[in-house]
């Protein structure tokens, strides 16, 4: 049985309708047909020629689209439909793009790695807005127009002369910002690094603050107590006074009769004593207890000898740790009994390096593992006894936490001391396959103050890089005329 003309027509027709409609629910965007992801928000102060159903790349790749955008307030809210196999972070960041210059508008993702992860819902918050054309060009028009201003006038105003003295002022100053700029160039590594190191101490000094903010709040608020309870009492406080300037009084006159008597005694047993009678009087005649007197002063005074000979020294030193970003301070009190020989003992602020894994959930019900790396700092203790050979000295004990030793060289006259360490033998340090080795530096620049550099734990990768700073160094006579010298009445 043939089929009928009539028949094949039709169902060439559903055919064309069913393509059609299939092509339409795709283009048009119908849940049904999209692929599954999930839905986080962003904001912009201008949406910049994005609509609904444009593009997201993330790395130049298609990772969603657009689902809706609105006006919230003065912003626009676009909500953003993100293919689930790609992760977001805290950090995420967006920006408006278009391909090549006149193409069209889609949103850039960069999808950040500071966890957590954003989930449903989440909204991200790093975001690049985009330049606005037509307002740079109408400022740009201003401008023009009051250069243009500008000039006409001074045209108007100043004769030729003045205008050759501004032409060469102009290129004066053309040639101070030249030679200005050469030496940004020259010092942009030292200015960076001076920025850093400033950043760096402002952070650590922040730190310490926020980390004792309980502890200064308590403070503050036991002294206010002890205000509030010294003004409540002053009165009583008065009146005790009072009464117990009184009752000495009273107790003086009372006994004034007594205070005689025995003043009297006292010039007696005086007399006895100068005559030589009794066992003291007897002590006090004699030569011998004199010569005993003698002796023992003399011996005294070769032991306080020797304790002025004792010196003590106080250091206090700050050092920029490069490698690890981050500031490492340390204080040591060095005790000697004499110049060849002496005690180093102190505390060391450091970084160090802490490893935490953890989890998190990618496709299904698959895990993955990502290992974060943070710095921490650690108070360490460090005591040697060290021995001088002439300009070499020797170091021996514990070195922050470890047993350690380390060798000094001195020069010109101690302004310079070239120092090898070496400690954590035993290779305690997160991250260290080999023990702790490091050179360094120390120039004294002024009476007080010295200047340090070196290449920190050379055999560790993790941690090897070099570092510099300063530090102050008072001996104790130092100590005593600055304490001396400052002022005790305000």
């Amino acid at each position: 049985m043939k089929t009928p003309t009539e028949v094949k027509v039709g169902i060439f027709a559903l055919l064309v309708l069913a393509l059609l409609s299939l092509m339409t629910f795709w283009v048009g965007g119908f849940s049904w047909l999209r692929k599954p992801g999930y839905k986080v928000y962003v904001y912009f102060n201008n949406a910049g020629g994005l609509d609904k159903k444009s593009r997201i790349r993330v790395a130049g790749v298609e990772a969603g689209q657009i689902e809706d955008i609105r006006l919230e307030g003065d912003k626009a809210r676009l909500t953003l439909r993100v293919n689930p196999k790609v992760a977001l972070y805290s950090d995420a960041s967006a920006s408006i793009k278009s391909m090549g210059l006149l193409g069209e508008k889609y949103l850039e993702l960069k999808t950040g790695s500071v966890p957590p992860r954003l989930k449903d819902g989440d909204t991200i918050k790093n975001v690049q807005e985009v330049v606005d054309i037509d307002d740079m060009l109408r400022r740009l028009s201003s401008l023009s127009e009051g250069v243009n201003t500008l000039i006409s006038r001074a045209n108007q105003v100043l004769s030729p002369e003045q205008i050759k003295a501004l032409q060469d002022s102009i290129l004066s100053l053309r040639d101070l910002m030249r030679n200005a700029n050469e030496a940004l160039v020259v010092n942009d590594r030292k200015i960076r690094d001076t920025l850093d190191y400033a950043n760096n101490l402002v952070r650590t000094m922040d730190h310490m603050v926020k980390y004792n903010q309980r502890n200064i709040d308590e403070i503050i608020a036991n002294i206010k107590n002890v205000s509030d309870t010294i003004r409540q009492n002053a009165p009583e406080i008065a009146g005790n006074l009072r009464q117990t300037s009184s009752d000495i009084k009273n107790l003086v006159a009372t006994n004034s009769a007594q205070l005689t008597t025995i003043m009297n005694n006292t010039s007696m047993i005086t007399n006895d004593l100068a005559g030589g009678k009794g066992t003291l009087g007897k002590l006090l005649t004699d030569d011998s207890l004199y010569n005993s007197a003698s002796s023992t002063m003399k011996s005294l005074g070769t032991t306080l000898g020797a304790v002025n000979r004792f010196k003590l020294y106080l250091d206090f030193q700050g050092l920029y740790m490069t490698k690890l970003h981050d500031t490492k301070g340390r204080f040591l009190l060095t005790l000697a009994p004499n110049p060849d020989k002496y005690y180093i003992i102190g505390v060391t602020s450091t970084p160090v390096l802490r490893a935490t894994t953890s989890s998190y959930l990618t496709t299904g019900t698959s895990t993955g593992d990502f290992t974060t790396t943070t710095i921490e700092k650690r108070i360490l203790l460090t005591a040697q006894y060290a021995r001088r050979f002439k300009n070499t000295a020797i170091r021996l004990g514990v070195t922050e936490n470890t047993f350690g030793f380390g060798v000094d060289q001195f020069l010109k006259n101690d302004k310079l001391k070239l120092s090898l360490d070496a400690y954590d033998f035993s290779k305690n340090e997160a991250f260290a396959n080999h023990p702790h080795i490091t050179i360094g530096a120390d120039y004294q620049i002024f009476k007080y103050l010295y200047l340090s550099a070196g290449y920190d734990d050379l055999l560790n990768q993790q941690y090897r890089g070099p570092y510099f700073g300063a530090g102050i160094r008072f001996e104790d006579e130092d100590l005593k005329y600055l304490l001396g010298s400052a002022p005790t009445k305000y």
